[in-house]
């Protein structure tokens, strides 16, 4: 049997290679042997590996698995992937066929080892080569590196939440505890130290592409550069900082004293920059945008509960001013608009309107529970729809049950009045993280 199951192994291998996304795989070779499990041991150790996935060809005692997982260095995070060659039994199955496929027997003891060492593990199930096992793979380890990364992040505040705002309160030492980030607050005379170094160059620049990229109405080119000059400083008070992520309370702090809104500074970090920022001091929705970024490689949306339509079964969201243009069907899609909401600044202010294209969607936000933290997920379809003359960023999201049923179901778990949108299906990978976090979820469709 032996080139039998090294065959499979190296099948294994191939497959992880292909569906992992950023991520190196070291495969040190089929070990059957203590000698084996010590060299491959000394290979993770050597290559700093952070997680281990172990896959059974056939039974393998567990010390031989411990060996090498002990050999590996500080406590790597496990996947135990319980896996056979095919999705059912043959009646024509001989020892040696179910021999090939007894990985059940390994794995089903390293968890009564594991569970006795109190060593935490994952685990997935499936046939050997499901494309479905490898994503799920992929998921686990994506929500990993994740929280991982939030835990070393450090997010910038500039100015408070918005007063009144209880829901989007929050306390730094529950923040770092179990969504990992530290929040520092920075004094908004920093930002305007770094606003009043920008360029009237820098601005030409970039108000000028923006100017020429999208149709327009209510405002001027006057407008434009008030408020990348804000989106400028914004950028370069993230790097002074080497800061993770930005949070910021506009209105009637930064606007008033910039002139221009922040909002449109923000979404240009969001689409230049890949860097995520957030309004009304809303740190809990900072890092559900980082989360759903990561999974998906594609950028959130800011929004707000809106209303619901019923001949739609579907949900009006209306957001800040905060997206990248990307979400929309395409840039004839955009329109540079007047800011919809006055609050002290010069001009018009300025902001995007645009709705978001159609395509499945991923929905969540997290609430400050007192002792800890609740995760919300939820599922749609973004649909198309006449984008509204309303100045602002907007969706339309079908969901799975009537739509003033999930709305009722919504209220009556409370959350908060924001909402994180991403295109693409990424609610497992929520769900893990918010279990790696400590914390609870909850999905409504």
């Amino acid at each position: 049997m032996k080139e039998i199951v090294r065959k499979d192994l190296e099948g294994v291998m191939a497959r992880l290679e292909k569906s992992l996304k950023g991520f190196e795989v070291i495969y040190p070779g089929m070990v059957d042997t203590l000698d084996r499990a010590e060299e491959a041991g000394a290979k993770f150790a050597s290559e700093q590996v952070e997680a281990l996935i172990i896959a059974e060809g056939t039974y393998i005692p567990d010390f031989i698995t411990l060996h090498a997982v002990n050999r590996a260095g500080s406590r790597p995070w496990i996947i135990l992937f319980n896996s056979q060659t095919g999705r059912d039994l043959s009646p024509k199955d001989n020892y040696m066929a179910t021999m090939r496929n007894s990985a059940l027997i390994g794995i089903s003891q390293l968890t009564g080892s594991f569970d006795k060492m109190r060593l935490r593990y994952e685990v997935v199930c499936g046939e050997i080569s499901d494309p479905g096992v490898y994503h799920e793979i992929n998921g686990l380890l994506s929500a990993w590196r994740s929280v991982k990364r939030l835990r070393n992040s450090t997010y910038g505040l500039v100015g408070h939440v918005f007063r009144g705002m209880f829901d989007l309160e929050f306390d730094k030492a529950k923040v770092k505890g179990f969504l990992g980030p530290e929040v520092m607050t920075i004094q908004p005379e920093h930002l305007l130290e770094c606003w009043q170094d920008v360029s009237a160059a820098e601005v030409d620049k970039s108000a000028g592409k923006l100017f020429r990229r999208f149709k327009s109405k209510k405002i001027a080119l006057d407008d434009v550069k008030r408020s990348c000059r804000v989106g400028i400083a914004m950028k370069k008070l993230y790097d002074k900082y080497n800061l993770d992520g930005l949070c910021f309370l506009g209105q009637h702090y930064l606007e008033k004293m910039t002139g221009a809104p922040a909002r449109m500074g923000a979404s240009l970090m969001l689409e230049e920059d890949r860097i995520m920022v957030a309004c009304e001091g809303d740190i809990a929705g900072l890092v559900m945008m980082q989360l759903m970024h990561d999974f998906t490689g594609n950028i959130p949306f800011q929004a707000e509960w809106g209303q619901f339509d019923c001949s739609r079964n579907a949900i009006f969201l209306l957001g800040h001013g905060i997206a990248s243009p990307e979400i929309a069907k395409s840039d004839r899609e955009v329109t540079l608009t007047a800011s919809p909401e006055e609050w002290g600044f010069k001009g018009s202010g300025l902001n995007y309107e645009m709705i978001m294209k159609a395509g499945p969607v991923t929905m969540g936000h997290m609430l400050n529970t007192g002792d800890s933290w609740r995760m919300f997920i939820s599922e749609g379809e973004a649909i198309d729809f006449p984008c509204l003359p309303c100045d602002e960023i907007h969706a339309m999201v079908k969901v799975e049950s009537p739509v003033v049923d999930y709305i009722k179901s919504v209220l009556k778990r409370g959350v908060a009045h924001h909402l994180i949108v991403v295109h693409g299906r990424v609610s497992g990978e929520l769900v893990k993280a918010a279990e790696l976090m400590r914390i609870e979820s909850f999905m409504i469709k």
